[in-house]
């Protein structure tokens, strides 16, 4: 049984609506949730007290996705350090490193960069000490997130907002979405 146009064309228009509200969502999530934070957490890095360090693991982790046969890179480092007494280890490096690329050299850079045992200048969060990074500030890398969130959000605001400025336009004059008054048909 083939549905009429008019159906499918509001099918077509309900699944582009729905897609958008769940591109919005997605976006929000990385933009504010996990983009936004990084850029507050490594400006306010550099004004971090600091402590001293050694490295434990040191080594460039190979990521390969099931559907392609391509690979991205990271650096895994992981280090030690003690804040009034307390152990932490820690794994971020900067605000952003822990974003894969298929950049291999970026991750083998870092991996000569701090080799296993080497001491480290760490600068941690003095309100919560468990966060820390050895390299304070702002990266490319630590806009990822949020430029990756924004590149959902984005569309997901045209698909959305569109429908919705139209709805509340045909709202406004009194008409249906064929431009029929619907005063009085009530």
């Amino acid at each position: 049984m083939v549905k009429s146009k008019p159906v499918m064309h509001k099918a077509g228009h309900l699944f582009s609506f729905v897609l958008g509200v769940i591109f919005v969502i997605g976006g929000f999530l990385a933009t504010y949730l996990k983009g936004l934070p990084l850029i507050e957490q490594g400006k306010a890095s550099k004004n971090w007290p600091t402590t001293k360090g050694v490295v434990l693991k040191s080594k460039v982790a190979s990521h390969r996705s099931s559907n392609s046969n391509s690979s991205t890179y990271s650096a895994e480092i992981t280090y030690r350090y003690q804040v009034e007494g307390q152990n932490y280890k820690c794994g971020t490096v900067w605000f952003g490193s822990d974003v894969s690329t298929s950049n291999r050299s970026l991750a083998q850079d870092t991996v000569k960069k701090y080799p296993v045992d080497k001491q480290v200048v760490v600068y941690y969060d003095p309100q919560k000490p468990a966060a820390a990074v050895l390299e304070p500030g702002v990266f490319k890398t630590t806009y990822f997130y949020y430029v990756f969130g924004w590149l959902f959000m984005g569309p997901g605001i045209l698909m959305t907002g569109i429908p919705l400025f139209r709805w509340l336009v045909r709202v406004g004059r009194g008409t249906d979405e064929r431009g029929e008054n619907v005063a009085g048909k009530f």
